[in-house]
């Protein structure tokens, strides 16, 4: 994979895993009386795996960038 796909893709990622983590957050606190409770665990455990990931795209990014002579954000 090239450096500036890899970059695109880390970049792409970081906002899939932020919208999907800030959807987790809305259901998990702002919904949770209206949700199952396995719901509600569920969405708690998707917040944790997608903060997770958001950070390893993040790393991703800093690599593409580091190989591409870019600077460092």
């Amino acid at each position: 994979m090239t450096h500036p796909r890899l970059l695109r893709l880390a970049n792409i990622s970081m906002v899939v895993f932020l919208v999907v983590a800030c959807g987790a957050l809305f259901v998990a606190y702002l919904q949770e009386e209206s949700v199952s409770l396995g719901m509600t665990v569920f969405m708690h455990i998707t917040l944790v795996i997608s903060a997770a990931l958001f950070k390893l795209a993040y790393v991703v990014r800093l690599i593409a960038q580091d190989k591409l002579g870019l600077q460092l954000v």
